[in-house]
């Protein structure tokens, strides 16, 4: 045996052994012998200053004997407003990931029980209550969340009988005129983890100033939306939120409190710049860009079907909208589309430093199109001084509901449109027939014109998925969700998402998708949301957090484990498999100090 072999395994022996001594198993589940008595949790909230919160159900109130008919009532009309449901400390804001667990629609004598939620939050005030937190859940084996407002389409804020830290309410901010960075020069924000959109667009705003931020006000900005990317109006002016970060505040799971820049841990910043939230560590602070503010031109357009308008003119409008957004993005412009088999809606096109001539000028080819197809519309042009009117304008607060969808999606490359009269053309002629055969089956399309390239992003070394640069839009497709289906609808629903982003991965191999938005059940989600960089990441992973607390079915390394039918969190391998998993990766990276090119 050569040397090299000889080394190879005695690392991969070393590393087996030293595994043996840490086996992977079930995470504590209620009614097991290890899970914490009252008196232990009890000096736990001592720890926190008294910030330990048991869960309780929403809608308790809908259940005997519990039950209230007002209060119920009230729990109905506000299951799906995210004010109303972030004010919990456990509640999930997509339905399917509440497991109908305690539903408010159900009769009063079924079953309301904690279900997927989790068992415990602390509601934290520093970084030592998080640190303590992590040190308990990994003391007593328990599963382990960070939630911040719960909106959260897939379904990394949850988890069965979890114990979390709730980082919602933390929402300070500090302001800097001229921050000074190992690549930037100029104004920034740094926020805490619990920092609304909303109040991101709102406090630039009285400085003169704009961030990148989202549409939807009330998702955190520092929680799952910057670290997994996060689009916004000003996707192809800027690029994403994740190409902004200039630094973080973040707690890791062995119990450090670091800061992640460039120069600093920047292994950790880039994976937490675009790699999933909830999964490397606990961000407590994000330190962004901030730019002067702009005018915006607004545009709104909006028709609907008829008994006069046949199927093939109705697609015919819908695809020269489809084939015209590059003019949109190519001058910097970020629209957002919805559509349906009964009614087409684009509430809100964004053209920064935009001119009433200029947005009218880029929407008039639409215009016309529906004016020579003889289909009714309504359009609407305005200008704004700055973006917070034409925001609050064009995507009123009120509007907005959570858990409304099923949703599903891709990233559709703009080689599709550059080409559609080449080699191309082909293509894009299936992914109009594709997305008319989707929306004819009962599907909805929400449909984002952006353009976040390397080069208007400025050119940032992150973990954002190579698919976004090569963008033209990300499409999203949708399904009613009915609070009264059962499960066998709603897992049927569930295929049909799947079925239809397989026909957009067929015309994009190699792509991916907006893992904020997706499909959850997304069959080969390590390459649609992550690409090239899943190896890499998973990595970084190992290193930040090598006792694997955080954990999301879609975030890297969630493949390691597997929801059981009760939902508790077990290891998905055996424990031969995972062991001789775990020694071979172990082995071959204890073996690269001595081998690098093994």
């Amino acid at each position: 045996m050569s040397t090299r072999q000889s080394l190879a395994v005695l690392a991969i022996l070393i590393a087996g052994v030293s595994f043996l001594w840490s086996p992977q198993k079930c995470r504590t589940y209620p009614g097991d012998p290890s899970w914490p008595e009252p008196h232990v949790w009890d000096e736990l909230n001592k720890t926190v200053d008294g910030l330990l919160i048991r869960s309780r159900p929403v809608a308790i109130a809908c259940h005997h004997p519990h039950f209230d008919e007002e209060q119920c009532n009230e729990v109905r009309k506000q299951w799906h407003s995210p004010q109303y449901l972030e004010k919990s400390s456990s509640a999930i804001q997509t339905p399917l990931f509440a497991n109908k667990s305690c539903d408010p629609f159900s009769e009063p004598d079924a079953p309301c029980a904690i279900g997927s939620h989790v068992a415990y939050s602390v509601k934290v005030a520093s970084p030592a209550h998080v640190i303590s937190t992590v040190k308990f859940a990994k003391e007593h084996n328990l599963r382990f969340v960070v939630r911040n407002t719960g909106h959260d389409y897939m379904g990394k804020s949850t988890g069965s009988q979890a114990l979390a830290v709730w980082m919602g309410h933390l929402r300070l901010t500090e302001w800097f005129d001229d921050y000074e960075g190992s690549n930037y020069r100029g104004p920034a924000v740094k926020m805490q983890a619990g920092v609304p959109v909303e109040q991101t667009y709102e406090e630039a705003n009285t400085r003169g100033l704009v961030v990148v931020s989202g549409v939807c006000p009330t998702v955190g900005f520092s929680g799952g939306y910057i670290q997994g990317g996060g689009h916004g109006p000003f996707g192809s002016l800027y690029g994403l939120a994740a190409d902004q970060t200039l630094s973080m505040e973040v707690i890791t799971t062995t119990g450090e409190f670091v800061r992640a820049s460039p120069t600093e841990n920047s292994d950790l910043f880039w994976a937490m710049s675009g790699g999933g939230g909830g999964t490397y560590g606990i961000l407590w602070t994000v330190t962004v860009k901030a730019f002067p503010d702009i005018p915006i031109a607004g545009g709104r357009i909006g028709f609907s079907k008829s008994d006069k308008i046949s199927d093939d003119t109705w697609w015919e409008a819908i695809d020269f909208y489809q084939a015209m957004t590059p003019s949109f993005t190519d001058i910097g412009a970020t629209s957002f589309a919805f559509y349906s088999n009964e009614k087409f809606d684009l509430p809100a096109v964004f053209l920064p430093n935009g001119t009433s001539r200029s947005i009218i000028t880029l929407l008039q080819p639409f215009v016309d199109k529906l004016s020579s197809l003889r289909i009714p519309h309504k359009v609407d042009y305005k200008t704004y001084p700055n973006f917070l009117p034409a925001y609050k304008e064009l995507w009123p607060s009120e509007l907005f509901g959570v858990g409304l969808f099923y949703f599903g999606n891709r990233l559709l490359p703009r080689e599709l449109w550059d080409n559609r009269d080449g080699v191309e053309g082909k293509k894009f002629k299936q992914l109009t027939k594709a997305v008319r055969e989707m929306v004819e089956d009962g599907a909805g399309a929400f449909d984002i014109a952006i353009r976040p390239t390397l080069k208007v992003a400025g050119n940032p070394d992150n973990a954002v998925h190579p698919a976004w640069r090569e963008a033209e839009r990300a499409f999203g497709i949708q399904l009613l969700w009915d609070d009264l289906d059962d499960w066998p609808a709603i897992q049927g629903k569930l295929n049909k998402i799947t079925a239809y982003v397989g026909l957009l991965r067929e015309l994009t191999p190699g792509g991916g998708a907006y893992l904020n938005e997706a499909d959850p059940y997304e069959p080969n989600w390590q390459q649609a949301f992550y690409g090239s960089h899943y190896n890499k990441l998973l990595a970084i992973k190992d290193k930040w957090d090598p006792d694997q607390m955080l954990y999301g079915a879609t975030a890297v390394g969630g493949d390691r484990w597997s929801e059981k039918d009760d939902g508790r969190l077990c290891p998905a391998q055996s424990g031969v498999q995972w062991f001789l998993s775990e020694a071979f990766e172990r082995g071959r990276g204890a073996l690269a100090s001595f081998v690098p090119s093994l």
